[in-house]
């Protein structure tokens, strides 16, 4: 069992009275990236029994291009999620519960680069897995236009038996975030993708084709 906190990775575990297998217990997991932007992902499934957990994996700073008294962080962690129906507040790390169908996480990011890892862990004992993967994927990114960078993601995962997530709330959802990190949408440039190979890439526009591309992250190392 996993509290607030504590890392949790089982792999053997009891499935019977006196009888111990090998059982796969993480239903989900997720590695989100940012690069001189901050990220959410929107994790919509099926309901069920979990420990939901966010580990911040990687941090990397920026040292070129950067003003005086520049902020370093990243930080990532739970922002909320729907348990029976109804949205709670978690704002942590972890969070457990029955009935989880949503879950909705931030990583912020300034000035740098990072990598967080998301988790969900069965407490059930009944999932057998390999972890699922999505069966829809969509993400919104804005793009400043001086140079095609990021400047903030926001990625809907929808999962077998989840609520669908739409193109019109996406995009909802990621243009009123935009404000909370002091950025105008009237400022930026809007790409919407559902390829969900792009979307676990970090990328930024290229402004001559207006397609994503890579991003050379060595650049502004």
């Amino acid at each position: 069992m996993c509290y607030a906190g504590m890392v949790f990775d089982v792999r053997r575990v009891t499935i019977g009275a006196g009888q111990k297998g090998d059982v796969v217990v993480i239903m989900l997991t997720d590695t989100v990236q940012t690069w001189g932007f901050s990220a959410t992902v929107h994790y919509s499934h099926s309901a069920r029994s979990v420990v939901a957990q966010s580990t911040l994996a990687l941090h990397t700073e920026f040292n070129a291009n950067i003003g005086p008294r520049p902020l370093f962080r990243s930080y990532g962690l739970l922002r909320a999620a729907v348990v029976n129906g109804a949205t709670v507040t978690v704002n942590g790390p972890s969070l457990v519960a029955a009935g989880v169908t949503e879950v909705r996480f931030e990583l912020l990011t300034d000035n740098g680069g990072s990598v967080a890892v998301v988790n969900e862990f069965d407490t059930t004992g009944s999932f057998a897995g390999p972890p699922e993967v999505p069966v829809s994927v969509r993400r919104v990114s804005f793009h400043r236009p001086l140079n095609g960078t990021t400047a903030y993601a926001h990625t809907a995962k929808v999962y077998p038996g989840g609520r669908d997530v739409s193109e019109r709330e996406a995009v909802d959802t990621a243009t009123a975030a935009l404000a909370s990190h002091g950025l105008d949408p009237a400022d930026l440039i809007m790409k919407v993708t559902t390829d969900a190979d792009l979307a676990s890439r970090l990328q930024r526009l290229d402004l001559e084709t207006n397609e994503l591309v890579d991003e050379l992250t060595d650049a502004r190392m």
